[in-house]
């Protein structure tokens, strides 16, 4: 097999590097994008309910990745119930749903980027 020149190695990972970053200038001029900062903008307007939404959010990451001997199900739904106002909020709801949308941009992304590369992740089964 022939041997690929070191500067043919370093060109064609600066060429990877480059489409890299052109997508992540398109993903900034995306209107996903532009949403979500418009959205995180007003819900810094207002501090305190910033605050409690990252306090609520904390503790829902907590909750999801923890090993605790509760039913999950009825701890999500009991921290739902407290922070209800909060969640009520058409600020948090803006910013929930730009936050999704960005997030379903990136997922797709992530999968026209994965889908042909062959990785060893057979450790991960069981």
């Amino acid at each position: 097999m022939l041997q690929k020149h070191p500067y043919q190695e370093v060109e064609k990972m600066h060429q990877v590097l480059s489409a890299a970053e052109s997508l992540k200038k398109e993903i900034l001029q995306s209107e996903e994008y532009r949403r979500y900062e418009e959205a995180v903008k007003r819900l810094k307007e207002i501090p305190e309910l910033y605050d409690r939404y990252n306090e609520f959010r904390r503790r829902n990451y907590d909750l999801q990745f923890s090993e605790g001997d509760g039913n999950l199900y009825d701890e999500i739904v009991n921290l739902t119930r407290e922070y209800d106002s909060v969640l009520q909020d058409a600020a948090v709801n803006e910013f929930r749903l730009a936050e999704r949308k960005l997030g379903k941009l990136m997922r797709s992304v992530y999968r026209t980027i994965s889908d042909d590369l062959e990785l060893d992740d057979d450790y991960l089964l069981r």
